[in-house]
């Protein structure tokens, strides 16, 4: 038998307060294949692709829930308009589309249509005409802010007469695959198909060649057309938003379900900049509403906020709640209708690839919100480095009691004021705020700022600035003046920002986009943020430790709990140490801390190192003991198996088997835990030949 090949596997894992995933399958439930070909018309990719993603039956029940609700024209009312038009249309289609197919009507090409787009405004049937195959020209009005003409045609046929009617291209097929060739003793190009289908119906045959009323074609068939049937199809991904779709993944184990119909769409920004060296990501979240109650004289909601940080192996490194009470009074909210307001905040971190996903809940309004983003946090040596762009609008003196604390996007004495959208107003100055790092001998060294337009493809604005003119005294921030070029015409534009040397070779670069505006309206947002002890600080420390220990860098997790333990050796401090000389296989210290904070502080993690230790090195009657302690108060599997693996070390099967069977009964697929019973009753039956046994 191997030993302490799946057990204690597992049980270390027990020590990582990793998220893991659900093993179930993910294998779609008949009802849930049949949803999937119900919207077929109507799903974006994004939300097929997340469904497919999910887990369990109750995670696409939810699913499916919010799909609707995403839809609801009026969801201040009982019932959702768009599911009840949308399953009146399955029913026309199954009544009246399934036949000559195998298939259900709503799973047909006219079926497909009907539900993308509703009962056309004429729908003519031409299936008693002897010249051409039976088919249905169906005339809609069309939405143009989806790329829709404002009218157009379909026509659905059914080639040699059976089977399924399906969707007719003019570019592709021709007028002459519409007609019966035994049916007429003219040779059947395009041309005479045309004549021979306008001798039928002259809006039948112009449809043939073109699905745009009016469009002349001068006898050849219309690209357009194919533009209208490509937009059609991909109608769902201009008609619906699925931003909700984007960040389900993250926020389905968050939200009950009676919040699932309350998403609300959000700006982001998420930028890395440093404090004393140490990389801090500062986030703001915009949503797009907040819906506050009124009680007498003052607005108020209570919000949960939860931050998470998942590294590129998918891991969650860093989970942290925290409950906001929002209240603000009538008349400090009446000035600011029509703002936004941008939820704020800083974060310790450490190098590496990460996911970062903001998730809120108002708890009040009972709605919710969520981000998330790819950040790249470099480790930083050699050449000069330059920080995030942050483009803003204005900047405000900190009060003086925050001189000298941390927050969100507040730099050397000023809070930097700026919007998510990146959004500027026309004529009005543009302030950039970034950070340069590795820096020597910045005498010989310039910045080049060029703004470059994006539909012009051109750049409209350059300027060089030596670097001593900008860079402020702690040789880390750069004060570039606002930015004033000739008032910019609206449109999309991008700013680089490049380091060069004397000789104008390039040293590090940055680039950031923004858009001017072609009206003015409120684009400042109204912040909330908190402020935060600077770095170097317990919390902090804390943070990047456990950072540091869960992306399985134990040495800089040791280094930064060791400096802790001078400022804050509480509990805590002293369990993520005690884990992090475990993880370097340093039992002896392991044991020093866990031993008090299992028999003092009963610190249930601290009696999991001991047990795991214990059983490392074969010392399976102490392992077992603080075992027994932990199993009579919570049962957890990896305890069972690694108990049952305890007892059958000390000559006692029969013990062992207990252990397992109740492993067992809470999870059965356990392969290699099925092997380990069958061996115990195989030596069980070797000693007890009579003996009748739990298989």
């Amino acid at each position: 038998m191997k030993k302490n090949f799946f057990f204690l596997g597992f049980f270390i894992l027990l020590l990582l307060p990793l998220l893991s995933s659900n093993p179930e399958s993910n294998q779609l439930l008949p009802r849930h294949k049949e949803w999937l070909s119900l919207v077929r018309p109507i799903i974006t990719k994004t939300e097929r692709e997340v469904f497919l993603k999910l887990k369990t039956p109750e995670e696409r029940d939810k699913f499916i829930k919010l799909f609707w609700a995403r839809r609801d024209p009026r969801p201040d009312t009982l019932e959702n308009e768009f599911y009840r038009e949308y399953m009146q249309r399955v029913r026309y289609a199954d009544l009246h589309f399934g036949h000559n197919s195998p298939k259900k009507g709503h799973e047909t090409e006219r079926g497909y249509f009907y539900l993308l787009l509703g009962p056309p405004l004429e729908r003519q049937i031409y299936d008693t005409q002897s010249k051409v195959w039976p088919m249905e020209l169906w005339y809609y009005k069309g939405q143009p802010k989806y790329g829709l003409p404002p009218y157009f045609y379909l026509i659905f046929y059914q080639p040699h007469g059976m089977g399924e009617y399906k969707l007719y291209s003019p570019t592709v097929e021709g007028p002459e695959k519409l007609l019966v060739p035994t049916m007429s003793a003219r040779v059947l190009n395009r041309q005479t198909a045309y004549r021979l289908l306008k001798e039928i119906s002259g809006e039948l045959a112009a449809a043939s060649i073109s699905y745009i009323p009016g469009e002349t074609t001068l006898g050849l068939t219309s690209l357009s057309t194919d533009t209208l049937i490509s937009t059609l199809y991909g109608l769902a991904e201009k008609e619906f938003s699925d931003a909700y779709a984007r960040s389900f993944l993250a926020y389905k184990d968050y939200i009950e379900t009676d919040y699932t119909h309350n998403f609300i769409e959000s700006e982001a920004t998420i930028k890395i900049f440093y404090h004393h060296q140490q990389p801090y990501l500062h986030w703001s979240l915009e949503p797009s509403r907040i819906n506050l109650f009124q009680s007498e004289n003052k607005s108020y909601a209570s919000f949960q906020l939860i931050l998470r940080l998942e590294n590129s192996a998918q891991q969650t490194i860093l989970e942290k709640e925290e409950e906001i009470p929002f209240e603000v009074s009538l008349t400090s909210l009446t000035p600011r209708q029509g703002q936004k307001l941008a939820f704020q905040d800083i974060l310790p971190i450490i190098p590496g690839k990460f996911t970062f996903h903001i998730f809120l809940k108002n708890k009040t309004a009972r709605e919710f919100t969520s981000y998330q983003a790819s950040i790249n946090v470099p480790l930083i040596k050699g050449q000069p480095y330059l920080a995030d762009l942050l483009l803003y609008l204005d900047r405000e003196p900190l009060p003086s009691n925050q001189q000298n604390k941390a927050k969100a996007f507040s730099f050397n004495g000023y809070q930097y004021i700026f919007n998510s959208q990146a959004q500027f107003l026309p004529g009005k100055p543009i302030g950039l705020f970034t950070q340069i790092l590795n820096l020597t001998q910045p005498e010989n060294k310039f910045l080049q700022l060029e703004i470059h337009s994006l539909e012009q493809e051109e750049i409209i604005y350059q300027q060089k600035l030596p670097l001593l003119e900008v860079i402020s005294p702690d040789r880390l921030s750069l004060n570039l003046p606002s930015i004033t070029p000739e008032p910019l015409s609206p449109g999309y534009y991008r700013l680089r920002l490049s380091l060069q040397d004397k000789k104008g070779l390039l040293l590090a670069e940055k680039t950031a986009s923004f858009v001017v505006l072609t009206h003015t309206y409120t684009v400042i947002p109204w912040v909330f943020s908190r402020i935060r002890p600077p770095y170097p600080n317990p919390n902090d420390i804390y943070l990047l430790a456990s950072e540091y220990f869960l992306n399985e860098n134990y040495d800089q997790a040791e280094k930064l709990l060791q400096q802790l333990m001078k400022l804050r050796p509480d509990p805590s401090t002293k369990l993520l140490l005690a884990k992090t000389f475990f993880a370097c296989q340093n039992y002896k210290e392991a044991l020093i801390l866990a031993q008090p904070l299992f028999e003092k502080n009963h610190l249930r993690e601290a009696g999991k190192i001991l047990a795991v230790i214990h059983a490392k090195q074969k010392n399976w009657t102490q392992a077992l003991n603080y075992l027994e302690q932990l199993l009579a108060k919570a049962t957890e599997i990896p305890l069972l198996n690694l108990a049952a693996q305890g007892y059958a070390a000390l000559g006692q099967p029969q013990k062992a088997l207990e252990y397992v069977n109740k492993s067992l009964d809470l999870k059965k697929d356990q392969p290699e835990l099925q092997t380990f019973k069958e061996k115990l009753i195989k030596s069980l039956k070797n000693k007890f030949p009579k003996k009748k046994l739990r298989r």
